[in-house]
C-alpha cells in the first residue's frame, strides 16, 4: 500500500535527526541510500578548499552538491565541509576488495538465481525484467567465467524475495558473501523503499548486479573510505591488484541504492576477471625463463616473461605457482608485470613429504590487447631444503 507524502516526510525528517554530519556509517552487506532532505544553501557550488580537495579525488564537479552541513557527491556520498577533516583521511585506499571465501571456480560457471513470488510479476515492484538484465550484464563480462542462470522455480543457489518489511526504509536490498564454496544465497529487495518511491528499471538493474557482485564475493568498492567506517569484519578485504585507491563509477560502491545501471567502471571488470577469470589457452608465444634448481638458503631470484604473444599487454601478467605434487590445485598470484621477483622462505607445509627438497610449478598468464587470456607452458623449480615461494614486490 501507498504511504501518502506526509508519512514520507515525516520520515525523512525524522532520518536526518539521526543522521551523521560528515559520515556515512552502513554494514558493508547492506545497500543503502541517504537521504539529503536539507536545502541546498546555494544554486551554484562554491569553490572551497573542500570542493577542491573532492575533485582531486576523482570526484566531477557537476556531481557535488552543496548542503547546509555537508557536501553530497556522485547522489549518496557525503562529506564534510570542514577541511581539518581531510588533513588525515583525504589519502583513503578505498579500492576494489574481495572477502576472503569465493565461489569455487567451477561452481561459478553456473549458479541458479530464482525471483520468489514474494516479488510480484507486474506492476512497479516487478523485478524480473531488471533480473534478465543484470544477469546478461555479468554474463557477458569477456575473460571471465561468471554465468547465472534464471530458472522458474526452485530451489536455487540464489533466491531473490521481498524483505517483508524487515529491512530499514533507507535500504533498498541486501545479500551476503560466499561461503563454503558457494555463493550466498539470498537477496532481499525493499519494496517499500523510502517510504515507497518507485524505482526506475535502470535503478532495479544496477542493484541486482550491485547485490549479484556480493553473492559472489565483492566488497564494496569504498568499504574503507574512512566516512563509510565499513572495516575488514570476519568477512575479509582483499585488494584485488589493478585497481585504483578511487572508482567513484564503481557499480560496487555502497551507499549507491538511487543509482542507475550506467555499465562496469573498467575497474569493475578488472576485479571481476581477477577472482574468476576463463580458462586461458596455453599456447608457445607465452614463454618464462628463470632458474629451475636453487642451492640452500633463503635468497631472491627472478623470473622473466620472454613470450612473443602479438599486442601482448605486458601490464597484465600474473605469475602463479603452485605445490609439485598438488596437481595444480591452490596456485596462488605471486607477482605481477613482465617480471617476477620471488623469495624462497623456510616453511615445512609447502615441501614434500619424507625428503629435503621443495618442488614448485609456476607459470604466468597475460593477455592481449583485446582482452583474450593466455598462459604459458608450465616451469618446474627445485629448491633444496623444506621452502615455500612468496612474492618479493
Amino acid at each position: 500500500m501507498r504511504k501518502n507524502s506526509q508519512v514520507k516526510e515525516k520520515l525523512l525528517d525524522k532520518s536526518l535527526l539521526f543522521a551523521f554530519t560528515f559520515s556515512i556509517l552502513f554494514l558493508f552487506q547492506n545497500c543503502s541510500q541517504d537521504n539529503p532532505a536539507e536545502k541546498s544553501e546555494e544554486s551554484t557550488l562554491k569553490e572551497t578548499p573542500v570542493v577542491e580537495k573532492l575533485i582531486l579525488m576523482g570526484y566531477s564537479k557537476d556531481r557535488i552538491k552543496e548542503y547546509d552541513k555537508f557536501y553530497l557527491v556522485e547522489g549518496d556520498l557525503m562529506f564534510s565541509k570542514d577541511i581539518k577533516d581531510y588533513n588525515s583521511k583525504i589519502d583513503a585506499t578505498s579500492r576494489h576488495a574481495s572477502t576472503n571465501n569465493l565461489v569455487a571456480q567451477n561452481k561459478v560457471t553456473f549458479m541458479s538465481v530464482y525471483m520468489d513470488s514474494s516479488i510480484p510479476t507486474s506492476g512497479v515492484d516487478n523485478w524480473r525484467d531488471a533480473l534478465n538484465y543484470a544477469v546478461g550484464d555479468l554474463n557477458n563480462i569477456s575473460g571471465s567465467k561468471v554465468h547465472f542462470n534464471i530458472i522458474s522455480s526452485g530451489p536455487a543457489d540464489i533466491v531473490i524475495k521481498s524483505d517483508n518489511n524487515t529491512l530499514n526504509d533507507n535500504v533498498l536490498a541486501m545479500a551476503g558473501f560466499p561461503s563454503n564454496n558457494n555463493p550466498f544465497n539470498l537477496i532481499q529487495i525493499n519494496l517499500d523503499f523510502w517510504s515507497d518511491i518507485t524505482v526506475s528499471e535502470a535503478g532495479k538493474r544496477y542493484n541486482l548486479v550491485h547485490e549479484l557482485g556480493h553473492c559472489i564475493g565483492l566488497r564494496h568498492t569504498n568499504w574503507d573510505d574512512p566516512n563509510r567506517y565499513e572495516g575488514v569484519g570476519s568477512y575479509g578485504a582483499n585488494y584485488i591488484p589493478n585497481t585504483p585507491t578511487q572508482d567513484p563509477n564503481s557499480v560496487m560502491n555502497g551507499g549507491t541504492a538511487l543509482n542507475t545501471w550506467n555499465g562496469f567502471s573498467q575497474y569493475d571488470l578488472t576485479a571481476i576477471r581477477y577472482l574468476y577469470p576463463t580458462d586461458p589457452v596455453i599456447v608457445q608465444q607465452v614463454t618464462i625463463s628463470g632458474p629451475t634448481y636453487i642451492a640452500g638458503g633463503t635468497n631472491l631470484f627472478n623470473w622473466t616473461y620472454t613470450g612473443s604473444l602479438p599486442n601482448a599487454d605486458l601490464d597484465s601478467i600474473m605469475w602463479w605457482y603452485y605445490k609439485s605434487n598438488n596437481g595444480g590445485q591452490g596456485a596462488y598470484v605471486i607477482a605481477w608485470g613482465a617480471t617476477g621477483n620471488f623469495m624462497t622462505v623456510a616453511d615445512t607445509y609447502y615441501s614434500d613429504t619424507g625428503n629435503q627438497t621443495s618442488n614448485f610449478n609456476i607459470y604466468i598468464t597475460i593477455r592481449d590487447t583485446n582482452g583474450n587470456l593466455y598462459k604459458s607452458p608450465t616451469y618446474s623449480i627445485m629448491k633444496k631444503g623444506k621452502f615455500k615461494l612468496e612474492g618479493a614486490l
